[in-house]
Protein backbone atom coordinates (compact mmCIF):
# COMPACT_ATOMS: atom_id res chain seq x y z
CA UNK A 1 0.00 0.00 0.00
CA UNK A 2 1.14 3.37 -0.70
CA UNK A 3 2.73 5.15 1.76
CA UNK A 4 3.42 9.10 0.87
CA UNK A 5 1.54 12.24 1.29
CA UNK A 6 -0.77 11.76 -1.75
CA UNK A 7 -4.91 10.83 -0.51
CA UNK A 8 -5.74 9.86 -3.86
CA UNK A 9 -6.02 5.89 -5.21
CA UNK A 10 -3.11 4.42 -6.97
CA UNK A 11 -3.36 1.68 -10.11
CA UNK A 12 -1.46 -1.37 -9.62
CA UNK A 13 1.12 0.03 -12.22
CA UNK A 14 1.71 3.05 -10.81
CA UNK A 15 1.88 1.25 -7.24
CA UNK A 16 4.32 -0.53 -8.53
CA UNK A 17 6.50 2.42 -9.72
CA UNK A 18 5.91 4.00 -6.54
CA UNK A 19 6.78 0.86 -4.59
CA UNK A 20 10.09 0.64 -6.87
CA UNK A 21 11.09 4.03 -6.24
CA UNK A 22 10.85 3.80 -2.66
CA UNK A 23 12.72 0.88 -1.92
CA UNK A 24 15.49 2.56 -4.55
CA UNK A 25 15.52 5.45 -2.67
CA UNK A 26 15.82 4.11 1.05
CA UNK A 27 18.05 1.71 -0.07
CA UNK A 28 21.21 3.74 -1.64
CA UNK A 29 19.84 7.42 -0.73
CA UNK A 30 19.37 8.97 -4.50
CA UNK A 31 16.56 8.24 -6.73
CA UNK A 32 17.20 5.54 -9.88
CA UNK A 33 17.90 6.05 -13.25
CA UNK A 34 14.61 6.26 -14.96
CA UNK A 35 15.78 4.37 -18.43
CA UNK A 36 17.18 1.71 -15.71
CA UNK A 37 13.76 2.03 -13.64
CA UNK A 38 12.04 1.23 -17.23
CA UNK A 39 13.73 -1.83 -18.21
CA UNK A 40 13.89 -3.11 -14.60
CA UNK A 41 9.77 -3.16 -14.13
CA UNK A 42 9.21 -4.56 -17.89
CA UNK A 43 7.95 -1.01 -19.53
CA UNK A 44 8.42 1.56 -22.08
CA UNK A 45 9.98 4.76 -20.80
CA UNK A 46 6.85 6.64 -22.15
CA UNK A 47 5.10 4.21 -19.98
CA UNK A 48 7.12 5.10 -16.67
CA UNK A 49 7.00 8.72 -17.35
CA UNK A 50 2.99 8.47 -17.80
CA UNK A 51 2.93 6.82 -14.64
CA UNK A 52 5.32 9.26 -12.68
CA UNK A 53 3.29 12.14 -14.10
CA UNK A 54 -0.15 10.46 -12.67
CA UNK A 55 1.88 10.23 -9.15
CA UNK A 56 2.61 13.62 -9.17
CA UNK A 57 -1.24 14.76 -9.70
CA UNK A 58 -2.30 12.31 -7.49
CA UNK A 59 0.51 13.72 -4.57
CA UNK A 60 2.97 11.25 -4.21
CA UNK A 61 6.12 12.56 -5.61
CA UNK A 62 7.39 15.85 -7.95
CA UNK A 63 8.40 15.01 -11.54
CA UNK A 64 9.11 17.71 -13.29
CA UNK A 65 9.91 17.11 -17.22
CA UNK A 66 13.38 19.30 -17.95
CA UNK A 67 14.03 19.90 -21.63
CA UNK A 68 15.47 17.81 -24.15
CA UNK A 69 18.55 16.23 -23.00
CA UNK A 70 17.96 17.08 -20.07
CA UNK A 71 17.13 14.16 -16.99
CA UNK A 72 13.43 14.95 -15.09
CA UNK A 73 13.76 16.31 -12.20
CA UNK A 74 12.23 13.55 -9.83
CA UNK A 75 11.99 13.79 -5.86
CA UNK A 76 9.98 11.69 -3.01
CA UNK A 77 9.20 13.84 -0.27
CA UNK A 78 11.27 13.67 2.99
CA UNK A 79 8.13 12.04 4.96
CA UNK A 80 7.83 8.90 2.32
CA UNK A 81 11.62 7.88 3.33
CA UNK A 82 12.65 9.30 6.29
CA UNK A 83 12.75 8.19 9.77
CA UNK A 84 9.71 9.61 11.95
CA UNK A 85 10.05 11.29 15.03
CA UNK A 86 6.79 9.97 16.45
CA UNK A 87 7.11 11.62 19.81
CA UNK A 88 8.27 11.16 23.50
CA UNK A 89 9.32 7.70 25.50
CA UNK A 90 10.14 7.89 28.98
CA UNK A 91 13.76 6.64 30.25
CA UNK A 92 12.32 6.47 33.54
CA UNK A 93 9.46 4.68 36.23
CA UNK A 94 7.11 3.26 33.43
CA UNK A 95 4.77 6.04 32.04
CA UNK A 96 2.81 6.84 28.60
CA UNK A 97 4.61 8.06 25.50
CA UNK A 98 3.18 10.11 22.80
CA UNK A 99 2.26 8.38 18.94
CA UNK A 100 2.02 10.99 16.60
CA UNK A 101 4.35 12.29 13.94
CA UNK A 102 6.40 15.30 14.82
CA UNK A 103 8.94 15.37 12.26
CA UNK A 104 11.32 13.08 9.93
CA UNK A 105 14.66 12.62 9.96
CA UNK A 106 17.22 11.56 6.84
CA UNK A 107 17.63 7.67 7.07
CA UNK A 108 21.76 7.96 6.84
CA UNK A 109 21.88 4.27 7.29
CA UNK A 110 25.01 2.77 5.07
CA UNK A 111 23.34 -0.66 5.06
CA UNK A 112 19.97 -2.18 5.53
CA UNK A 113 21.29 -3.71 8.70
CA UNK A 114 21.94 -0.51 9.94
CA UNK A 115 18.44 1.22 9.57
CA UNK A 116 16.24 2.64 11.38
CA UNK A 117 12.25 2.84 11.31
CA UNK A 118 11.82 5.57 13.69
CA UNK A 119 12.81 7.66 16.50
CA UNK A 120 11.59 8.89 19.86
CA UNK A 121 13.07 11.76 21.91
CA UNK A 122 13.50 10.85 25.81
CA UNK A 123 12.65 12.10 29.20
CA UNK A 124 14.00 10.83 32.46
CA UNK A 125 17.47 9.54 33.44
CA UNK A 126 17.00 6.19 33.94
CA UNK A 127 19.27 5.32 31.18
CA UNK A 128 21.69 8.50 31.69
CA UNK A 129 24.14 8.91 31.80
CA UNK A 130 24.49 6.65 28.37
CA UNK A 131 20.98 8.28 26.82
CA UNK A 132 20.06 12.02 28.20
CA UNK A 133 16.69 13.39 28.18
CA UNK A 134 16.35 15.02 24.79
CA UNK A 135 18.26 12.83 23.11
CA UNK A 136 16.81 10.77 19.88
CA UNK A 137 17.14 7.58 20.10
CA UNK A 138 16.59 5.41 16.52
CA UNK A 139 15.65 2.34 16.77
CA UNK A 140 13.88 -0.55 14.57
CA UNK A 141 11.52 -2.17 14.20
CA UNK A 142 12.67 -5.74 15.69
CA UNK A 143 13.12 -8.30 17.98
CA UNK A 144 16.51 -8.16 19.60
CA UNK A 145 18.29 -11.19 18.99
CA UNK A 146 19.88 -11.47 22.65
CA UNK A 147 19.48 -10.58 26.21
CA UNK A 148 20.95 -6.98 26.98
CA UNK A 149 19.78 -5.09 24.51
CA UNK A 150 18.22 -1.61 24.84
CA UNK A 151 14.98 -1.85 23.25
CA UNK A 152 11.49 0.70 23.79
CA UNK A 153 9.05 -1.89 24.88
CA UNK A 154 5.21 -1.35 26.10
CA UNK A 155 3.95 -3.34 29.27
CA UNK A 156 0.52 -4.14 28.90
CA UNK A 157 -1.24 -1.76 26.91
CA UNK A 158 -0.07 1.90 27.43
CA UNK A 159 2.97 1.81 29.60
CA UNK A 160 6.25 2.16 27.81
CA UNK A 161 9.76 3.00 28.64
CA UNK A 162 13.45 2.51 27.24
CA UNK A 163 15.67 0.06 29.15
CA UNK A 164 17.94 -2.73 28.32
CA UNK A 165 15.84 -6.26 27.93
CA UNK A 166 17.41 -9.12 29.47
CA UNK A 167 15.85 -12.26 29.26
CA UNK A 168 15.04 -14.58 32.06
CA UNK A 169 13.61 -18.61 32.32
CA UNK A 170 10.18 -19.31 32.31
CA UNK A 171 9.22 -16.61 29.72
CA UNK A 172 9.85 -13.59 32.14
CA UNK A 173 12.06 -10.74 31.20
CA UNK A 174 13.79 -8.28 33.43
CA UNK A 175 13.77 -4.33 32.27
CA UNK A 176 16.87 -3.04 33.53
CA UNK A 177 18.00 0.95 33.76
CA UNK A 178 21.71 1.97 33.09
CA UNK A 179 21.53 4.55 36.04
CA UNK A 180 21.85 2.28 38.95
CA UNK A 181 19.89 4.60 40.97
CA UNK A 182 16.86 3.02 38.94
CA UNK A 183 14.80 0.01 39.76
CA UNK A 184 15.27 -3.21 37.84
CA UNK A 185 11.61 -4.20 37.32
CA UNK A 186 10.72 -7.80 35.82
CA UNK A 187 7.68 -8.57 33.70
CA UNK A 188 6.04 -11.75 32.33
CA UNK A 189 6.52 -11.84 28.29
CA UNK A 190 2.60 -11.74 28.29
CA UNK A 191 2.68 -8.44 29.81
CA UNK A 192 5.36 -6.99 27.42
CA UNK A 193 5.52 -5.71 23.36
CA UNK A 194 8.62 -4.76 22.39
CA UNK A 195 8.37 -2.02 19.90
CA UNK A 196 11.83 -1.08 18.92
CA UNK A 197 15.45 -2.29 19.10
CA UNK A 198 17.79 0.89 19.74
CA UNK A 199 20.08 1.52 16.79
CA UNK A 200 21.56 4.71 18.49
CA UNK A 201 21.19 8.11 19.22
CA UNK A 202 21.17 11.93 18.18
CA UNK A 203 22.10 14.79 20.75
CA UNK A 204 21.76 18.67 20.86
CA UNK A 205 22.48 20.56 17.91
CA UNK A 206 23.20 17.44 15.90
CA UNK A 207 19.34 16.43 16.45
CA UNK A 208 17.61 19.48 15.88
CA UNK A 209 19.67 20.13 12.19
CA UNK A 210 18.95 17.11 10.85
CA UNK A 211 15.06 17.16 11.83
CA UNK A 212 12.85 17.64 8.67
CA UNK A 213 9.56 19.56 10.19
CA UNK A 214 6.28 17.53 8.90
Amino acid sequence: MATGTGTQPLSPAQERVYQRLLEHKRRTGEMPDLSELARGIGVHYVTLKQHLEALQTKGYLTFESRGRGRSPRLELPAEATGIPLVGEIPADTLGLASAHVEAYLPNLASSRALRSDFALRVSGYSMADLIQPDDVVLLAAVRPSRSGQICAVRVGQDEVTLKYVDMLPEGRFELRPHNPEYETVAVHGSELTIDGLYRGLLRGSVAEALLLTN
